[in-house]
């Protein structure tokens, strides 16, 4: 298994597609909160973002589930579910059951965008979903992403201290090259 600490942000500027963490809710406006860890830079490098996602979570309610921003190269992946009070969604903790369920998803969305002829030209990249801003352990983590992705990601045994993962030392689980 193949580990990679460093930005996931140069990764995708390289080309690679990469998952950005979200919550499921949306503000006032009618865009989804994206103010910390790597939503809220996702959110600074395509404004157009919280807008788009935000309509998606207003359409899908609680279940919206993984999507592609194909503008982007980003797969918008929740990991905490919708709130009472849809603004307040980014509050909570990261939900296992969503990591799980959008793990599933992430393997589906590659498969149709495979058949549909999107070649992917690098790995995809994925941090430590739920463990920095969703207040997650790692090993509460790894072994759901190792159930859905082993096949296809490279999983990190690596995870086995209790530190939160800042944005500049994300762990990148990379799918190989098709």
């Amino acid at each position: 298994m193949i580990t990679r600490y460093g930005n996931i942000w140069d990764h995708h500027a390289e080309g690679g597609w990469i998952v950005i963490t979200t919550n499921i809710g949306w503000k006032s406006d009618g865009s989804n909160p994206m103010g910390a860890g790597i939503a809220k830079t996702a959110a600074n490098k395509y404004p157009e973002l919280p807008i788009w996602y935000g309509k998606k979570c207003r359409k899908f309610g609680a279940d919206t589930a993984v999507l592609p921003y194909k503008p982007g190269k980003l797969f918008m992946f929740p990991t905490k579910p919708l709130a009472e009070q849809p603004w307040l969604s980014w509050k909570q903790d990261a939900s296992l059951e969503l990591i799980r369920q959008s793990t599933e998803q992430l393997v589906l969305w590659l498969e149709i965008l495979q058949r549909e002829g999107l070649k992917f030209i690098k790995p995809i990249g994925v941090p430590m979903v739920g463990c920095q801003n969703g207040n997650l352990n790692p090993k509460q983590v790894i072994p759901i992403l190792e159930k859905y992705l082993s096949d296809k990601f490279c999983c990190s045994n690596d995870c086995s201290n209790d530190i939160k993962l800042s944005s500049a030392k994300m762990l990148a689980l990379l799918l190989p090259q098709f």
